[in-house]
C-alpha cells in the first residue's frame, strides 16, 4: 500500500534583490529586474494595495520588526497584539477615466479559511465576520495624473477604524463608502501621524 507524503510549505525569506537566476546560459538577470519588470507600476489595482500594507508596516515597525506579506493571513499586519486589515482605494486608477473613482472600500469581512496539510485546497467556511480589530482605509486622494507619485505620502491619508467602528458605520456590511465616512465626521491622517494611533 503506497504511503501518503505530505510536502510542508517551505520557509519564505525576505530577498534583497541582488539574487541572480540560475542555469541560464550566457543570460545573467536577477530578481531586482523581475521586481522592475513586474511591480513598477505601484498604481495598479493589484499592487497598490499591497503597497498600502507595506506603508502601514514602515509606520509602525523598524526594520528588524517589519514582516514578510502572508497574502494567505486573516489579517494583514499584527501589531503589540492587534490584528490590523488594510485596504486601500484611490481616485486615480490604472487606465483612462471620464472621471474619479467613487471612493469605496470592499471586502471587509472574510471567510474562515482552514488549511489542512493532507488537503491540497483549503476549505472554507460560507459564514462571513470581521476578522481584524482594527481597519486602516488607505486612500491615495490625489486628482492629477501628471503628477501621481504614490511615492509621495503626502497624497495618500489613512482612516483608522476600530473594528466596532467599521461594524456601526457599514450597518453590519461588506463595504463603506468615503461619502459615509465624511457623514459620520471621520478625518483621515496623514503617514506620519498614523503610529499616535497605535499606542
Amino acid at each position: 500500500m503506497k504511503s501518503e507524503q505530505t510536502y510542508i510549505k517551505k520557509p519564505v525569506v525576505k530577498l534583497t534583490g541582488k539574487e541572480t537566476f540560475k542555469n541560464t546560459g550566457t543570460k545573467k538577470f536577477s530578481i531586482l529586474e523581475f521586481w522592475q519588470y513586474g511591480f513598477s507600476n505601484l498604481n495598479s489595482n493589484v499592487l497598490r494595495g499591497v503597497l498600502a500594507e507595506f506603508l502601514l508596516e514602515c509606520a509602525l515597525k523598524d526594520d528588524v520588526t517589519k514582516e514578510l506579506r502572508n497574502p494567505w493571513g486573516d489579517f494583514d499586519v499584527l501589531y503589540q497584539g492587534k490584528k490590523i486589515e488594510v485596504k486601500c482605494s484611490s481616485y486615480l486608477q490604472d487606465w483612462n477615466q471620464h472621471k474619479l473613482s467613487t471612493i469605496r472600500w470592499s471586502g471587509l469581512k472574510a471567510s474562515d479559511l482552514y488549511w489542512s496539510s493532507a488537503e491540497s485546497k483549503p476549505k472554507r467556511s460560507k459564514e462571513k465576520s470581521y476578522k481584524s480589530d482594527i481597519y486602516v482605509l488607505a486612500f491615495v486622494h490625489h486628482i492629477y495624473t501628471d503628477t501621481l507619485n504614490l511615492l509621495d505620502l503626502n497624497q495618500w491619508s489613512f482612516f483608522v477604524l476600530s473594528r466596532e467602528e467599521v461594524k456601526q458605520m457599514s450597518k453590519d456590511g461588506n463595504s463603506i463608502s468615503l461619502s459615509r465616512l465624511c457623514k459620520e465626521g471621520c478625518v483621515p491622517v496623514l503617514f506620519n501621524h498614523l503610529p499616535q494611533y497605535f499606542v
